[in-house]
């Protein structure tokens, strides 16, 4: 997959779980936020390359 198609996909799995979620908006919860796409950005590299 294109970089932009594993960000796409980060971005919907991110929207799909603070849909769910009743965190209010603060710095910590925008870290949380950020520290939670950068891990699911990370595994979906990580399994588009063992499809490789």
């Amino acid at each position: 997959m294109r970089n932009s198609t594993l960000i796409e996909k980060v971005v919907e799995i991110t929207v799909a779980k603070l849909s769910i979620a009743d965190t209010p908006t603060s710095q910590i919860s925008g870290e949380e936020t950020a520290e939670f796409m950068q891990e699911i950005y990370n595994k979906l590299v990580e399994l588009n390359k063992n499809e490789d």
